[in-house]
């Protein structure tokens, strides 16, 4: 009996044996070829996540770069408007009254001129305000000759024009700054500077009254009232044409 349960233990155990042999041969190695496949299978899902991985952060970097463009383009609009709020505003701008006449000029300089664009703007606004008297003064000769319905190219008028011309250029020398602003430098460093000048009219009439009557041959044929009626009444058209040049330029 007893053999007989050693003899069945055998039997289950070769069995068992046999079925576990029988297993492991059943499980077959990969080909050398498949496991190259596989290598190359994983190298691409590799490169593809890197691409993904690549293709995410240019589109982050590309988001931000478009963020510090617009940043960028607000604040140099915003820079533009307050510039050309400047210049619509025009610092210093004064217009011709009754008493005075203004002219004002503007220079761009940068910043290392600060010291010598004072001078330079000076200059150049004085040769406005030199073109301004000469234009008004040959206004003032039409209209008094009219009056005196005297002809063209007489001694008198030339005289009285002469006359204008030489007081119209000691006036530069005596005019007044009024005013002299800066703007704050743009994105290139550069500086507006804006200054008004001012000449009295009663003043700039009374010299060339004087200026016209050094001449003895013209104390009796200049009227200096009726002279004086034509300054005015250019000066007051003057004055109102300027303000509706003006006014015009803002709508």
């Amino acid at each position: 009996m007893k053999n007989t349960f050693t003899i069945a233990v055998t039997a289950i155990f070769v069995i068992l044996l046999s079925v576990s042999c029988a297993s492991k041969k059943s499980v077959v190695e990969p080909t050398t070829e498949q496991k190259v496949k596989q290598m190359q299978d994983e190298a691409a899902l590799i490169k593809a996540q890197q691409e993904l991985d690549d293709a995410k952060a240019a589109s982050e970097r590309a988001a931000k770069q478009r963020e510090a463009d617009a940043a960028i383009a607000e604040e140099n609009a915003r820079a533009q408007a307050q510039r050309l709020a400047e210049v619509t505003e025009m610092p210093c701008q004064m217009y011709d009254d009754d008493e005075w006449f203004y002219a004002t000029g503007v220079r761009q300089f940068k910043q290392s001129s600060i010291n010598t664009a004072p001078t330079a703007l000076l200059r150049s606004t004085q040769l406005l305000m030199r073109q301004k008297l000469a234009s008004v003064y040959k206004s003032v000769t039409r209209d008094y000759f009219d009056q005196m319905n005297t002809d063209e190219g007489n001694y008198a008028n030339e005289h009285i024009e002469s006359a204008g011309d030489l007081v119209v250029k000691a006036k530069i020398n005596e005019t007044y700054e009024v005013c002299r602003k800066n703007s704050a430098p743009d994105a290139n460093g550069m500086i507006t500077m804006y200054m008004t000048v001012k000449v009295s009219k009663k003043k700039f009439i009374d010299d060339a009254v004087k200026e016209i009557t050094k001449d003895k041959q013209m104390e009796v044929r200049f009227n200096e009232k009726k002279f004086r009626e034509s300054a005015f009444k250019v000066f007051e058209e003057s004055n109102n044409k300027e303000y509706n040049d003006f006014t015009q330029s803002q709508e």
